[in-house]
């Protein structure tokens, strides 16, 4: 085995759960081990693995006379080789990462020392990387796909602090991760839900559950056990972010978020879920029925992003049609008019008041069909489609499975 398989051997490690649940201190926190480079929130890995699958779907869909399965591309090497470019692009521009962050920090050089280094070392090798983006929490399996040999860690946290926190978390002005209390606790549980079914699917060997819990009050011993997990020899290093607070929401004590309007149902969801995790997590292995769970959610997602642009195309079209048909409309409106207006002129004395209450209806339905025609219908539709297109790319509170969630990410923050 050269050095290069070797370092692909270990895989990159993903820090996944809810935002606001610690996974940026995490992150942070395994970037100090002297052979994993910290990237914090990528957010691209996910989306372009289930592209990746609607390729493949693209170029092996006709079988022998597809060019994939005519050159007898395995869809399982198709995505690693794709995984290992990612790799060694990310190991190539180490070094750019690393005068970046010294660059940003050059009016405070201290920085560059601090819990908080790409590398504390040119000599650290640096062999594997780990990044923290909570989204990827729905896009464990293509993640897993690009890279076979990844260990995910699932952070959780007490889902009544991360809704506090992301109910006050402020960032560059903006205030809350989330408009209503309800809407934290739905995000909430797709999450863990979508990294426990992850759990079941792939087993304790691939993906180590952290009580945050741990980590802040035994973060010695936690992090010894999920360096042990990752095969890695413990750096004390790892647990000096801890002394500091990053992306913290500053929840004042006593801050509780209320709302009336909230599903009582929702909020019992979550309570229970969440007090099921802060139970010690035990070894366990993977069902098949989970796996096959697991790689169907995937499955749905290639799906739905491969028909989005077909069905995108069809709402064009018949956005088109509608156009056409609206001015053919007005030619209608404004023949109506005229007609109206020649009736009220030559108005026969014995019916008298029907050709003028003609015409001002005929004025009157010109006048909206001017209304309409100025707001833009086409305009609008295509907006509208454009919309619902954006809107499948967000996360989907109600299965779980969202095409991109990286909407929420930049927001987030995801630290303690």
């Amino acid at each position: 085995m050269t050095k290069s398989e070797a370092t692909h051997a270990k895989g990159p490690v993903f820090v996944v759960g809810s935002p606001r649940s610690g996974t940026s201190i995490l992150t942070w926190c395994l970037g100090q081990h002297p052979n994993i480079l910290p990237l914090e929130e990528s957010g691209w890995m996910g989306r372009l693995a289930i592209d990746l699958g609607v390729g493949y779907r693209a170029g092996s869909q006709f079988g022998p006379r597809s060019q994939l399965s005519a050159l007898g591309v395995d869809r399982d090497a198709y995505f690693e080789a794709f995984g290992k470019t990612i790799d060694a692009i990310i190991h190539q521009h180490r070094g750019q990462l690393e005068r970046n962050c010294k660059r940003s920090a050059a009016p405070n050089l201290a920085a560059v020392e601090s819990p908080f280094s790409i590398s504390r070392s040119s000599a650290d090798p640096k062999s594997r990387w780990v990044d923290g983006t909570p989204e990827y929490s729905f896009h464990i399996c293509g993640l897993r796909k690009l890279f076979p040999n990844a260990k995910f860690v699932h952070i959780v946290r007490d889902v009544r602090l991360v809704v506090n926190s992301m109910l006050h978390f402020k960032q560059r002005g903006v205030s809350g991760l989330f408009e209503t209390e309800q809407q934290a606790y739905e995000y909430w549980s797709n999450t863990v839900e979508a990294c426990v079914r992850a759990e079941h699917a792939l087993g304790s060997e691939i993906i180590h559950r952290l009580r945050y819990d741990d980590l802040v009050h035994q973060p010695e011993q936690a992090l010894r056990n999920l360096l042990a997990f990752l095969d890695e020899p413990y750096a004390s290093a790892c647990v000096e972010p801890l002394a500091q607070r990053i992306n913290s929401s500053d929840v004042p004590a006593g801050f509780q978020a209320r709302d009336a309007s909230t599903d009582a149902r929702v909020v019992e969801r979550a309570l229970r879920l969440s007090d099921q995790l802060q139970v010690p997590c035990e070894y366990y292995r993977p069902t098949p029925s989970a796996r096959v769970e697991f790689e169907a959610g995937f499955n749905k997602q290639v799906a739905f992003a491969a028909e989005l642009d077909t069905e995108y195309a069809s709402a064009q079209r018949k956005v088109t049609a509608l156009g056409k048909r609206l001015s053919l409309c007005g030619i209608m409106v404004v023949a109506n008019v005229v007609f109206a207006a020649g009736a009220t002129l030559l108005e026969e004395a014995h019916r008298p008041g029907w050709s003028r209450l003609w015409l001002a209806l005929s004025l009157v339905g010109l006048g909206i069909y001017a209304v309409i025609r100025r707001a833009g219908l086409m305009q609008l539709l295509a907006r509208v489609g454009k919309r619902l297109k954006l809107r499948s790319t967000t996360p989907n509170v109600g299965d779980g499975y969202p095409y991109d969630a990286h909407r929420v990410s930049r927001k987030s923050g995801a630290g303690v």
